[in-house]
């Protein structure tokens, strides 16, 4: 397949019904960037030398007309001087000169069409490439935005599970009379426990009361003894 056939499959390929018809979107979209670019640096090299040929030939052809105006200078020169001869070889060159210019224009002209074409090529390739690659990021968020959601709700089947595991425990423990009858002794064997905790723990307002009175003694005391000392 040569290059611009190559380029018109790419350009002309519809990405969204590739992207419909893939397994996965991503993977395809990432070989087609992969294609693209790969094609990219072959039309560069051709239009490289497409363009590079059109310059060279432009120097022909100016080379070829310089060499023609110089032929019939020549060819003016000696005919003045009587050298027929010498003026009609030189003027033959000049026309196999003329033939060959208009065959390198022809070949210019061609050489332009295929630059010109191969430019645009490139400059659509490389616009396909752009929309390739937002179409990449575009599947790559979508992708990790439905693999987010396919775990939120893997975890949430799996919460509802343990709470119907759960449940289930709860029920064949508690799933008669007697059942519930024994958690309610339990839970109020352990609240009075707690109270029963506090209570002990808790200090005695009749303590404090008379902590509080011996430490007033003990300063009355003292405030006598001051004063008679102070009387004696």
């Amino acid at each position: 397949m040569t290059v611009l056939q190559r380029i018109s499959t790419l350009i002309a390929a519809n990405i969204n019904h590739l992207l419909d018809q893939a397994e996965d979107p991503e993977v395809l979209v990432k070989q087609l960037i992969r294609e693209m670019e790969e094609s990219i640096v072959d039309v560069r090299r051709e239009t490289v030398r497409a363009v590079a040929r059109h310059k060279h030939l432009e120097k022909q052809i100016s080379g070829a007309g310089e060499q023609m105006d110089e032929l019939e200078s020549k060819a003016r020169l000696v005919l003045a001087r009587g050298d027929e001869a010498r003026a009609r070889t030189l003027l033959a060159r000049k026309l196999r000169l003329a033939e060959q210019r208009e065959a390198l224009e022809r070949e210019r002209a061609s050489a332009s069409e295929l630059a010109a074409g191969l430019k645009g090529d490139l400059s659509r390739l490389e616009d396909q490439v752009q929309v390739a690659r937002r179409k990449r990021d575009e599947l790559v968020r979508r992708k990790r935005g439905a693999q987010a959601q396919i775990r939120m709700q893997e975890a949430s089947r799996r919460s509802a599970e343990t709470l119907r595991s759960v449940a289930g425990a709860m029920g064949s423990a508690a799933g008669s009379a007697e059942g519930l009858a024994l958690l309610e002794d339990e839970v109020g064997a352990i609240e009075a426990e707690a109270e029963a905790v506090r209570e002990v723990l808790a200090p005695r307002p009749d303590d404090d009361a008379d902590l509080e009175r011996l430490a007033e003694d003990e300063a009355v005391d003292a405030e006598l003894k001051r004063l008679k000392a102070e009387l004696l």
